[in-house]
């Protein structure tokens, strides 16, 4: 029989673990705490085994969220170098890249684009080709199309 008192237990449990870690809503915990008890009143529990099993229950969800939450700790302690440029050759060779890059897509078309996006997605030409409609070899003389442009405007 579930009683007040496991009632309480649950809601009480529910309240100081979803006040310790800001991502544990008491509203899911409280509904995940009466589903346990719900199952554990199938077994036949006593009400002292029906306590046991809440606290141990409620004991391993706090200490996953203690985990969680030292990972988020260490996480956002973590702040990535910037990428190191040890020649101003090379700032100018990424800068020229991005300009070739950007006037590429000026002069692609829509489908170009499109299989430009794919292509650096991984998507095979057959995937392509089959997403598109059209033959493989079409999509291989559009890729070949999209790598000329890109040469001329390098070599301009």
């Amino acid at each position: 029989m579930i009683t007040k008192d496991l009632l309480d237990s649950i809601a009480s449990r529910s309240d100081m673990l979803s006040r310790r870690y800001y991502f544990l809503e008491k509203e899911d915990l409280l509904q995940e705490g009466y589903i346990f008890l719900m199952d554990l009143e199938k077994k036949q529990l006593s009400d002292l085994q029906k306590h046991k099993a809440i606290n141990n229950k409620f004991s391993n969800v706090e200490r996953a969220a203690s985990s969680r939450q030292k990972i988020e700790k260490n996480v956002s302690s973590f702040e990535p170098e910037p990428f190191p440029l040890h020649y101003e050759s090379e700032a100018d060779t990424l800068l020229e890249r991005e300009d070739v890059t950007n006037k590429l897509l000026n002069k692609l078309s829509h489908q170009e684009i499109v299989i430009v996006e794919w292509l650096s997605q991984g998507w095979t030409l057959d995937k392509i080709a089959a997403t598109l409609g059209v033959e493989r070899d079409r999509v291989y003389k559009l890729v070949n199309q999209i790598v000329k442009k890109r040469g001329e405007l390098e070599n301009v």
